[in-house]
């Protein structure tokens, strides 16, 4: 076989690998790109329920609202934010302020986790309540 054409099928063949690498990495970031863009919605969304509920909990279409965004956290979002969102609805819902404050901040924090944002001090969150 001549030396020539050898080099240029070995060539072709590495070119071909490359592409294939490159369109198989470049989908797969792509992938992870869009899950995290609708892991934000949604958490965006359930943060915003919470804050909801929280600021008129008589309200019915509140409560709906929050249930909903909650059920599609299941399908998206972390066994570990999903276990915290249980703990805060059991532990935190209708107690004390400072139990409440304490399973939110835990859930926040494991919200930001798995966002994969970096925190070293993170504080304590409440929402604040104003007087009319």
């Amino acid at each position: 076989m001549n030396t020539g054409l050898f080099i240029s099928i070995f060539g072709a063949l590495s070119a071909i690998t490359v592409s294939i690498l490159g369109a198989f990495l470049a989908n797969r970031n792509s992938i992870t790109l869009q899950i995290r863009k609708l892991k934000e919605e949604h958490y965006i969304a359930y943060i915003e329920a919470i804050h909801d509920l929280a600021a008129e909990n008589e309200n019915i279409e509140c409560l709906k609202n929050y249930v909903s965004a909650r059920d599609k956290l299941f399908i998206i979002a972390s066994e570990d934010v999903i276990k915290k969102i249980i703990t805060f609805e059991n532990e935190g819902v209708d107690k004390k302020s400072d139990l409440y404050d304490k399973f939110l901040t835990d859930l926040i924090k494991s919200i930001r986790t798995d966002l994969k944002l970096k925190d070293k001090d993170f504080p304590q969150v409440y929402f604040k309540k104003w007087e009319k």
